[in-house]
This record gives C-alpha cells, structure tokens and sequence, in this order.
C-alpha cells in the first residue's frame, strides 16, 4: 500500500513539473507535442478523484502536493494532526485538512541527540552572571 501511494505522489510530483515545462515551450512546437503527450499519458495513469483535486488546485495557482516536516504542512504552514501524519507515513494517501494538498512526509532527520520533543538544555549561567543580568534591567 505503501508504494501504491507514494507512487500516486511521485506521478502528481511528475505531473507538476511537465505542466511547468509546458508553459516554458510555448514557441517549441515539437519539443511542446512531445511534454503534451507525456501529460496525457500520465494524467491517463492516475485515478479520477486524485486528478478533480489536482486540477482544483491547479486553476487556483497551486500545487497539489506539499510536503509534511515535523509534521508541518509546507502548504499552509499548520500542523496536521498526528493521526494524519501517521497515516501518511503508514502509505495511506491523505489530503491536508486546512489546505486540501495531498501530503508527502519527508525523512526528518536529527540535528542533536536529544529524543524528539525535547529541546538541547541551555547552558546554566554561574552565580556572578545572574546578578550582572538582574543589575542591568
């Protein structure tokens, strides 16, 4: 299931970047033919309900697909609710619920050691430092 829905993102991914190359060939007729018919058979490999959304999305100028980071939509920059991005991460298509993009979880990787959730610790202030901090306020 998993691969079933990333490979649906992946076209949709694909489909984005042919229809931007389209738009860039518009005096290249041969090389326009050519992206017109990738479009075609490409849109003809996707299921119709994935094709209404994006094409819904597309006349209002954005894209169908956003990534999720830190389970953060990079579409409208809320977090989705943790069920969806489990979902998603399990290979289950899902759509955002403020911007309506399908979601696409990035590996997140980890900057420090510390386990999610938690922050660094902030290095503690010695005795001499906290009353020069307190003094200049």
């Amino acid at each position: 299931m998993k691969s079933h829905t990333h490979d649906f993102v992946g076209r949709l991914l694909e489909l984005h970047s042919l229809e931007e190359r389209l738009a860039r060939a518009l005096r290249n007729r041969n090389e326009r033919t050519k992206v017109e018919a990738l479009l075609e058979s490409l849109r003809a490999s996707l299921p119709v309900g994935v094709l209404t959304v994006h094409d819904q999305m597309k006349t209002r100028g954005k894209r169908s697909v956003a990534e999720v980071r830190h389970g953060v939509c990079s579409g409208c920059h809320l977090e989705l609710a943790i069920g969806n991005v489990n979902e998603v991460k399990a290979g289950i298509l899902r759509r955002c619920g403020n911007c309506g993009r399908f979601s696409l979880v990035v590996e997140e990787t980890v900057a420090n050691d510390s386990p999610p959730g938690q922050r660094p610790a902030k290095p503690r202030r010695k005795a001499g430092e906290k009353a020069a901090a307190k003094g200049a306020r």
